[in-house]
C-alpha cells in the first residue's frame, strides 16, 4: 500500500463499511474491504517529456479505460488532463484517482505540482530504472510515450516497486546539490589528471617515472611543473635546485634522493619532436584547471556540511570509519529519513547495492551484477567508505580478503568493496539511523554489539 493512497482509501473505507455485507463465516472484513477499495481505484500512468505528456488509465483488472497522448506540458494541457481523467472515473463508477510518473530530469515539475492540489488524487514517484525493469517483465521491447506510461500505470497496479519519495526539507535538498555539484567536479578533475599523466607520459618520461601514480598530482610536483617541464630543462637546472623547489611545499614527502633520480632519467629520456610552446600551455591549463576544480569543490562540500552538520544522522555517521564530509554529505542527503524503509536491505536497494531477481516459473535466477538503482552519488559515498572500512575495522578485513582472495586481483578488488558497502549499509548504517546506536568497531560481528545493547524502541527517537 502506497503512503500517497492511504489517506483517500481511509477516507472511502468509513463510507464503505455502512454497506459492507453481514459477517459471513470464512471471509475477513477487512479483506473484503480492501478489495473493494482497490477495485475502485484508476490507476493512470504519465510519461511527461519536455513539451507533452501522455496518460493512460488501467482499472484494477488490468483493463485498458483510456489514453491521452501528446497533452501540452503547460498549464492548459494539466486542465485537459484532469478533465479526461474525471470524465473516465465518473463513467467505469470509480472513485479514487491514482497517477504515477518518474523522475525524469525536470520535466514533470510543474505537472507534479499542478496533481498536488487536485482533491481526490494520489500522486507516486517511481525511479526511470524500474519502469525499464517492469519492461522487461511485460516484454515490451518497444518503447514510446504509450508504452511509458502503461508501465507506470502497471507499477501502480501492482503496487510491488519501491516509490522515490520527494525530499521536502530545503536544508537536506540545498546540501544534496551541494554533494552532488562536489562530485561532478571531481569527476572533472579525474579527467583532467588522466588527460596532465597522459601530457607528460609522452614528452616527459622522467617526470611520470619518478612520480609515479598519485605522487604526479602533489602540490609539490605541480610547483616543479610551474618552472621546469621537459626533460633538458631538468638535466639543466640541476638535483639541488630541483630539490630546494620540492621541499619549500614538502618536506617529508620528497627530497635530493628524488631530485637526483628525476635528473638522472632526464639524462635518458629521448626528445620528440614537437613546439616545446604548445605543451608548456597545455601543462599550464592543466595545472589551473585541476587547481580551480578542487578550491571549488571544497567550497561546495563545506557549504553542504554546514546545512547538515546538526542532524543526529551526521554526527551518528562521522564517528564511523572513514566517514569523511563527502561520504557524510552523500549518504546522508542520498538516503534522507531512515524511518520510511522498513529494514536495512531496503536502503541497500535503494543505493542500487543490491543484484536483481527473475523467477521463471519455480526457478530463482540471481544476476552477479548490482542494480545500481538509485542516485550514483549516495552509492559512490558507500562503496568509498567501504574501502575505509576494509582497512581498519576487523570484521571487514576478514570479508575483504575472503572475497579477494577467490577472484581475480582487480575484479576481486571492486566486488570487496561493493559486498563491505552493501554489508555496512544493511547490518549497521540502518542500525546506527534508526536506533540511534553509535558506530562499533571493535567487534568482530555487529551483531554482538546489537546483543549486548538491545535496541529501546520505545525510547528511540525519530530522525528529522
Amino acid at each position: 500500500m502506497y503512503r500517497e493512497l492511504q489517506p483517500l482509501r481511509d477516507a472511502l473505507s468509513q463510507q464503505l463499511k455502512a454497506d459492507l455485507f453481514p459477517a459471513v463465516a470464512g471471509v475477513d472484513p477487512n479483506k473484503l474491504l480492501h478489495t473493494y477499495l482497490h477495485r475502485l481505484t484508476m490507476f493512470i500512468g504519465i510519461d511527461v517529456a519536455d513539451q507533452t505528456f501522455t496518460a493512460l488509465a488501467v482499472d484494477a483488472n488490468d483493463e485498458v479505460l483510456g489514453s491521452l497522448p501528446n497533452c501540452p506540458n503547460n498549464p492548459k494541457g494539466f486542465r485537459t488532463f484532469m478533465a479526461w481523467a474525471e470524465a473516465l472515473r465518473d463513467q467505469h463508477g470509480l472513485r479514487i484517482i491514482a497517477t504515477a510518473c518518474e523522475t525524469a530530469g525536470i520535466f514533470y515539475w510543474a505537472l507534479w505540482d499542478f496533481l498536488a492540489q487536485q482533491p481526490g488524487l494520489a500522486r507516486v514517484l517511481y525511479n526511470p530504472r524500474t519502469t525499464e525493469h517492469m519492461g522487461e517483465v511485460l516484454s515490451k521491447k518497444v518503447r514510446n510515450e504509450l508504452v511509458d506510461a502503461l508501465l507506470l500505470a502497471e507499477q501502480l497496479r501492482l503496487g510491488s516497486t519501491p516509490e522515490v519519495l520527494l525530499q521536502e526539507d530545503a536544508d537536506l535538498l540545498a546540501a544534496r546539490y551541494y554533494s552532488r555539484a562536489a562530485r561532478d567536479l571531481a569527476q572533472q578533475i579525474n579527467r583532467k589528471k588522466n588527460q596532465l599523466r597522459t601530457l607528460l607520459r609522452a614528452y616527459s618520461p622522467s617526470l611520470t617515472q619518478t612520480f609515479p601514480g598519485c605522487k604526479l598530482h602533489h602540490p609539490a610536483v605541480y610547483a616543479l611543473l610551474q618552472e621546469y617541464i621537459f626533460p633538458e630543462e631538468f638535466v639543466q637546472a640541476g638535483a639541488e635546485a630541483i630539490a630546494v623547489t620540492l621541499m619549500a611545499h614538502c618536506r617529508t614527502a620528497f627530497g635530493l634522493a628524488e631530485a637526483q633520480q628525476l635528473v638522472e632519467a632526464a639524462r635518458q629520456a629521448l626528445p620528440r619532436p614537437i613546439h616545446r610552446q604548445v605543451i608548456r600551455c597545455l601543462v599550464q591549463h592543466h595545472l589551473e584547471d585541476i587547481t580551480t576544480f578542487r578550491q571549488r569543490q571544497q567550497l561546495y562540500l563545506q557549504a553542504g556540511y554546514r546545512l547538515i552538520q546538526n542532524r543526529p544522522e551526521t554526527k551518528l555517521l562521522r564517528g564511523s570509519v572513514g566517514a569523511g564530509i563527502s561520504n557524510t554529505l552523500a549518504l546522508v542527503t542520498e538516503v534522507g529519513d531512515v524511518s520510511r524503509f522498513p529494514a536495512g536491505k531496503y536502503v541497500a536497494s535503494f543505493l542500487g547495492l543490491t543484484t536483481s531477481k527473475h523467477i521463471s516459473g519455480t526457478t530463482l535466477f540471481q544476476s552477479k551484477h548490482i542494480t545500481k538503482q538509485g542516485t550514483p552519488n549516495g552509492r559512490y559515498a558507500a562503496v568509498n567508505l567501504a574501502f575505509h572500512l576494509s582497512q581498519r575495522v576487523p570484521r571487514y578485513q576478514a570479508m575483504y580478503q575472503r572475497i579477494v582472495a577467490r577472484k581475480p586481483p582487480h575484479k576481486g578488488h571492486r566486488l570487496a568493496l561493493v559486498a563491505i558497502a552493501r554489508d555496512f549499509v544493511t547490518h549497521v548504517l540502518y542500525d546506527m539511523w534508526r536506533y540511534q546506536r553509535p558506530f562499533f568497531k571493535e567487534v568482530e560481528e555487529y551483531h554482538q554489539y546489537r546483543q549486548k545493547h538491545p535496541r529501546m524502541e520505545d525510547h528511540a527517537m525519530p530522525l528529522t
